[in-house]
């Protein structure tokens, strides 16, 4: 069990991520719900998850993401304990953050914040395109938990809010760009939609794999501190 001990720290941690996640979801979806414009899709991600990290990376390094838990247990951040315990509160989070803002648009809004493969785009297509995106974002959170930049954690959430919004901008026009498979599983839970949904499993699972495996295996230059072991 290593260092993984159920204790009052554990639920902090775990806190932060439902929240955290949850407040991705609600402002993120409301952003691009009401905005058919690129730039401010990508900018409103991209500041939904500043926002979030902003609050949360204290407490529990603020992942709010499954695939970025992955790359946190392989490259020795976390123990995968806590890595399963994080799955269950993003993936509850995002339902509980895409719901309140589900409730709260007009009746008959249309699709609600759904990652669809655009038409004339293979789905073949998309999972390149989520393999590639995720991974420029899998490194980059490989990167700030690096010991070599600790310094990065002090920007941690511009640095990963800006990096979201600049890969959003370039793949949302092929599929929508979630980089986040909570975030494309909520909506299409509560909308029954599911629709290419196994093209951003696949692109983001074989990135979060391959990515942090290089990460530790060729780039690392020393094991980092696991998070339980922070004080």
């Amino acid at each position: 069990m290593g260092n993984f001990k159920f204790d009052l720290d554990l639920c902090k941690k775990l806190l932060a991520e439902f929240t955290g996640t949850a407040m991705l979801m609600t402002l993120g979806c409301t952003i691009a719900q009401f905005t058919n414009s690129a730039s401010a899709v990508s900018l409103g991600w991209g500041f939904s998850y500043a926002t979030a990290m902003h609050t949360f990376a204290f407490l529990s390094g603020a992942h709010l993401n499954p695939w970025v838990s992955v790359c946190a247990t392989i490259v020795g951040v976390m123990e995968w304990q806590l890595m399963l315990c994080y799955f269950c509160c993003q993936f509850i989070g995002a339902i509980a953050g895409f719901g309140l803002a589900y409730a709260a648009f007009p009746e008959n809004s249309g699709d609600i914040c759904l990652t669809l493969v655009a038409s004339g785009v293979d789905e073949w297509k998309v999972i390149f395109i989520e393999l590639f995106l995720s991974g420029f974002l899998f490194f980059a959170f490989c990167a700030i938990w690096d010991k070599r930049s600790n310094a990065a954690y002090d920007s941690l959430s511009l640095r990963i809010g800006f990096i979201f919004a600049g890969l959003t901008f370039a793949g949302q026009a092929y599929c929508g760009c979630s980089l986040n498979f909570a975030r494309t599983l909520a909506p299409a839970i509560i909308q029954m939609k599911f629709d290419g949904i196994w093209t951003y499993l696949v692109g983001q699972l074989v990135a979060a794999v391959l990515v942090p495996v290089l990460w530790r295996f060729v780039i690392q230059a020393e094991e980092p501190d696991k998070m339980l072991e922070e004080k």
